[in-house]
C-alpha cells in the first residue's frame, strides 16, 4: 500500500456533518473510493441522508455497511461504516467518530476533523498530530480559514 497522508481539517461541531460530505465528494469526484467511521447508527443516517442532500448537484452513490457478517466485496464508491470495520478496496477514509491510528494506517488518504469547539477533542487531534508526526507519517493541515475554497483543497 501507497504511504499514508492524515489531512487534519479545522472545523466546528455543528459543522462537521457538511464537511465530511465536502470532502466525501472531493475524493469521490476524482475516482476514490471512501469510507466514513460513523460512531453510531444514528451518526450513519444523518451522513446517508445528508450525502443525498447537501448539494444540489451532486450524486454520490453510497450506503451503510458493510457489517462483520457481510461477504464479499462492497460495490458503492462510499461506504459508512459504524465502528472501524476494514472495507476491501478502499483507499480513503474520513473519520466522522473516534479512530485510532493503527486503522488510520491502511489507508492512502486520512482525513480526521480537529473540533474547534470542543476543548476536549481539539486536545485529543493535538495528541495524535504529535503522534503522526513522530512516527513520520505525512500530516497536512486545513485551516478553518481556508474552508472558502475547494474543500479541502490539498488532497490530490
Amino acid at each position: 500500500m501507497s504511504k499514508t497522508t492524515i489531512y487534519f481539517v479545522e472545523t466546528k461541531t455543528e459543522e462537521q456533518p457538511i464537511a465530511v460530505c465536502q470532502c466525501v465528494e472531493h475524493f469521490y469526484e476524482r475516482g476514490k473510493r471512501v469510507q466514513i467511521v460513523a460512531d453510531s447508527f444514528l451518526a450513519a443516517q444523518r451522513l446517508d441522508h445528508l450525502l443525498w442532500t447537501f448539494a444540489q448537484a451532486s450524486f454520490i452513490p453510497h450506503r451503510i455497511g458493510p457489517s462483520n457478517q457481510e461477504r464479499g466485496a462492497v460495490v458503492e464508491p462510499v461506504i459508512i461504516t459504524i465502528g472501524v470495520i476494514p472495507v476491501e478496496g478502499v483507499t480513503v477514509l474520513v473519520c466522522d467518530g473516534a479512530v485510532g491510528l493503527e486503522f488510520m494506517e491502511r489507508y492512502e488518504d486520512v482525513i480526521h476533523f480537529v473540533l474547534l469547539d470542543d476543548a476536549e477533542k481539539r486536545q485529543e487531534s493535538r495528541s495524535m498530530w504529535q503522534v503522526v508526526r513522530d512516527k513520520g507519517i505525512e500530516v497536512n493541515h486545513i485551516s478553518y480559514a481556508s474552508k472558502g475554497r475547494s474543500f479541502p483543497s490539498a488532497p490530490q
